[in-house]
């Protein structure tokens, strides 16, 4: 009697170890597209930094930069889920800060625009004093 249940333990190990490789391998799978993922948003997340210095972020929102280069490295360093969650926040803060830049950015052309107008009212307006002063 021992000697059927050992060729049956025996004759069960194939389909079991099939079972096994196949778990493991879509196991495998999963895991890799969840880093192809957190690979993807960490891209993400370093265009939208690159992007956020060229906006003028360093000077206009530097602590949002930080924030987005702190999740950034926080990416890097994790795997799988994390990876992928704190990219997202590194890209949400990267976009932050390149608002805020062309918040500022815009701004600034207004006051410049503002002070334009004001010097150009001025000068139009000394211009005709001028005109008067001649005709006189």
């Amino acid at each position: 009697m021992r000697a059927g249940r050992l060729r049956t333990a025996l004759a069960a190990t194939p389909t079991t170890l099939i079972l096994l490789v196949v778990l493991a391998a879509s196991g495998a799978g999963c895991t890799s597209r969840t880093q192809i993922q957190a690979e993807n948003e960490i891209a993400t997340a370093r265009f939208a930094i690159r992007d956020a210095r060229v906006s003028g972020a360093e000077q206009t929102a530097p602590e949002e930069l930080a924030e987005a280069e702190r999740r950034l490295a926080e990416a890097e360093a994790a795997k799988g889920i994390e990876a992928e969650r704190h990219a997202e926040a590194a890209t949400v803060h990267a976009q932050l800060a390149a608002a805020i830049a062309t918040r500022e950015q815009a701004r600034a052309r207004q006051r410049d625009a503002t002070r334009l107008q004001n010097e150009a009212g001025d000068l139009q307006e000394r211009t005709t004093q001028a005109v008067e002063e001649q005709t006189r």
